[in-house]
This record gives structure tokens, sequence and C-alpha cells, in this order.
């Protein structure tokens, strides 16, 4: 059964599609998704909140799909980049102006431009993967260099797309232009050995981001011993003390061996311990999902 907020979340997201971000108000979403005033802003202060949240959902998803294209044993690796390169301009392309304000809403916001720069350098290690499986071992010298490249050119088409009505097929035109151009790149750069970014330049990227995941790791183990310190306390039977805590054990499992947690498994497990919670432990739950979400 929906709940309320994902309700209104799914009815944003009709809406942004359909009409365009700026075209839809929020008593536009409260008509769609059939819930009062008081209950949207139970859940979001703006509309500009509700895109960031979108925003997040939506990029979670994202990778999700991502990672089952990259394990598709059943084409070419090549096939594989390929999908993954048109699935990644689509996402842009259906959510270019979600995109664009949930950004320029957030330049002001310290801790939502850690989110976008984790977002873009998850998708570029993604990349960076991506052109190893597909060009061999060869270019993981040159992996940075030629990512860098082919995010140019991959920025080059969402915009020519913004502008104009591309069909699926001006699109796969797009891509097998992409793919013959990063051929002749790779095989340039491997022959003439051509190095623009340094080890250090990339291993800065590397730790900034993991500083950040690492931050927000540490709050979410914290909040998880909180809650079950807090669990050892309630009157309750130890079977279901047990059940509370391996729930938070392959909670916190997930979040720290995935470096892409599977959403399903997160929110089906915040889901069970909300449901089954007693009254003394809400607020520690509320915290540790507040955390966990900053995390993903």
């Amino acid at each position: 059964m929906k709940t309320k907020k994902s309700q209104i979340v799914l009815a944003a997201k009709e809406l942004f599609q359909t009409k365009g971000y700026f075209q839809v108000s929020v008593q536009d979403i409260i008509d769609k998704s059939s819930v009062s005033k008081g209950t949207f802003y139970n859940y979001f202060t703006s509309k500009e909140e509700l895109a960031i949240a979108i925003f997040k959902q939506e990029h979670a998803i994202l990778f999700q799909r991502l990672e089952q294209i990259m394990s598709n044993q059943s084409q070419s690796k090549k096939d594989n980049f390929i999908d993954v390169l048109k699935m990644m301009i689509y996402f842009n392309k259906n959510n270019g102006e979600v995109l664009d304000v949930t950004i320029s809403n957030g330049v002001g916001d310290k801790e939502f431009n850690e989110y976008l720069r984790g977002i873009r350098y998850k998708g570029i290690e993604f990349l960076k993967q991506m052109l190893v499986d597909v060009y061999g071992k060869r270019v993981k010298k040159y992996e940075a260099d030629i990512t860098w490249m082919l995010c140019g050119m991959l920025i080059i088409a969402v915009l020519t797309m913004a502008h104009k009505n591309m069909d699926e097929s001006f699109i796969d035109r797009i891509l097998l232009y992409i793919m013959r151009r990063m051929d002749v790149l790779v095989e340039d750069i491997v022959q003439t050995e051509d190095l623009m970014m340094t080890k250090e330049d990339i291993e800065a990227i590397i730790s900034d981001s993991n500083l950040v995941r690492n931050k927000r790791l540490a709050l979410v183990r914290e909040a998880v011993e909180a809650l079950a310190d807090k669990i050892d306390e309630l009157d309750i039977l130890d079977q279901d003390k047990w059940q509370y805590k391996e729930s938070l054990k392959a909670l916190l499992i997930e979040v720290n061996t995935q470096e892409t947690p599977r959403h399903f498994i997160v929110q089906g497990t915040l889901l069970y311990l909300k449901q089954n919670a007693l009254p003394e432990i809400q607020s520690e739950i509320v915290e540790l999902e507040g955390n966990i979400n900053r995390l993903l």
C-alpha cells in the first residue's frame, strides 16, 4: 500500500515530466496525490524540497539499473556500455528541469553540495570501470582522461536534445558516433601515452569523496548503536530484541559493505523498523532514517 509521502512523490514526478517543473504548483501536486495541504507540508516544506527528494530517489534508481545493465551477460560489454550511456542520456533528458532546479537551489546548501559531489564521483567511477571492461586493462592508466572526454561528449548530446525533439533513432546514431570517436580516442591515447590527469589529481578527488561518505557512515553507525542500546532497555521479550537487532545488523552490513547500497533492502528494513517500533524508540529510528537517507 502506498504511503502518503510516496503518493506525493509519484504525483509530483508525473506532473514535472508532463507539464514541466515551473508550470506545476504545490496545489497541483496536492490535487494529483489526493492528500491534504497539511499532509503535504508535513513531509515537505516546499516544492523545491520535494524536487530534491525526487532527485535523490531517481539517482538511487538510476545506479541500480546501471548495475543491472553492466552485469548483463547476454550481450557484449560494448553493447552494455552503449546501453549505460543511453540510460544516462535519457535520465538527464527526462529529469532536466528537476536537475537544474535542485542544483541551483542547493548551491548554498553545504550538505546537498556534498551529496552532489558524491553523485558526480560515483558516476565518473562507474564510467571508468566500464571503460576498463570494454577496452581492457591497458586503459587503466588513462581512464580518468578518457572519462572526462567522454563526459564532454555526453554533455553536448544532452544539451542538443534539450533544444530539439529527438527520437530514439537519433539518440542511437549519437551513441554510435560517440563510440566510434571513443575507439579512435582510446587507441591514440594508449599509443602516444599522452596523460593529462596525474595520479595525485585522481587521489585528491577520491579522498574528498570518501571523506564525505565516511563521515556520514560514522553517523549511521552511531545511530545504530544508540538504537541498539535503547532496545536493550526495553521491557520486551528477548526474541523481540533479537529481531530488532538482526534488522539493524543487516542494515549496517548493507550500507557498510556496498559501494551502492541496494535501495530496496535499506528502505524495506527501515519500513519494518518503523512499522514495528514501540513509542520508546521512535525518535531513534527517525534519526537513523535521516542519517541513512543522507548517506544514500
